[in-house]
């Protein structure tokens, strides 16, 4: 099933009726919680979404964007607004603690650390905007995709990981780990000890020799950049011949949400097609 197909679904599936009574007006200092309010509030409720997140943010959840009002992050502006809810992230906490001192409720999104958590977050959600029936047919998507996912997976999984510029990885107890496991894919970070996100030598990955590296990295060819292309470093090339290089972007899975059952199904897709073709050279 193709990205569009299960969005359209998704759509369709979480335009729901109104709950009754005042709608909760919303606003979004957070760029995940951008993703979340795009599909779980009425667009009427939707007071201002913060700017940017273009990068992680899949284009087909950034068009259900258009037309909405953005704001900087800044206090004063949440202030004059006065939203009912207001979510704020890990890089957003200082704004949300002055305007909590004026009596605005502000509620933090924490990221999910596995497929579960970001479920249970949609519906919690969902229900504090007074759509649960919305977050519930979310997270019974994601429930399905998992499904799909765990009845294509060959018992013996890939070895590989997210590396990033500067020896960058995630994980056990994130949300990417999760979603690599439901594909069928091992996380070498994890397996080597790594919690959350953080760095790992390139020469402790040279000696792990995962099978596949996830490249999350988005390039401007007109504008090429050492930083965005770190997997083609002549030390990895070198010292893993052999690994497939799998495009999957951050968009994907830096935040729970609709990106998360087009992640689990994108990757799925992207395993079977690196096995087929494993199978096809022997």
């Amino acid at each position: 099933m193709n990205r569009l197909t299960i969005l359209s679904i998704l759509i369709l599936s979480l335009a729901g009726p109104a709950g009754a009574g005042d709608k909760v007006r919303v606003m979004s200092i957070d760029n995940c919680a951008n993703q979340l309010i795009l599909v779980l509030a009425d667009r009427d409720q939707i007071v201002s979404l913060a700017k940017g997140g273009e990068v992680t943010t899949l284009p087909e959840i950034k068009a259900l964007a258009e037309g909405l009002p953005r704001n900087e992050r800044s206090a004063e502006e949440i202030i004059r607004a006065r939203p009912d809810v207001l979510f704020y992230g890990t890089w957003t906490g200082s704004t949300a603690m002055t305007v909590k001192r004026l009596g605005i409720r502000a509620i933090r999104l924490e990221p999910p650390r596995d497929v579960e958590q970001a479920k249970q977050q949609i519906v919690d959600i969902a229900k504090m905007l007074g759509h649960e029936e919305r977050g519930r047919a979310l997270a019974a998507r994601i429930a399905h995709q998992q499904e799909d996912a765990a009845a294509r997976r060959p018992e013996t999984h890939l070895h590989g990981l997210v590396y990033r510029s500067g020896g960058y990885a995630y994980g056990a107890d994130t949300l990417v780990d999760s979603i690599m496991q439901t594909a069928g894919i091992d996380n070498v970070a994890a397996r080597l000890g790594q919690r959350l996100a953080g760095t790992i030598e390139m020469e402790t990955v040279l000696m792990a020799a995962p099978q596949v590296l996830l490249d999350d990295q988005l390039r401007d060819r007109a504008d090429p950049r050492i930083a965005t292309d770190f997997l083609a470093h002549p030390a990895l090339r070198r010292g893993l011949p052999q690994v497939a290089r799998i495009q999957f972007p951050m968009a994907f899975w830096l935040c729970g949400g609709a990106a998360t059952p087009i992640a689990i199904d994108t990757l799925s897709t992207l395993v079977d097609t690196h096995r087929a073709t494993l199978e096809g050279r022997r």
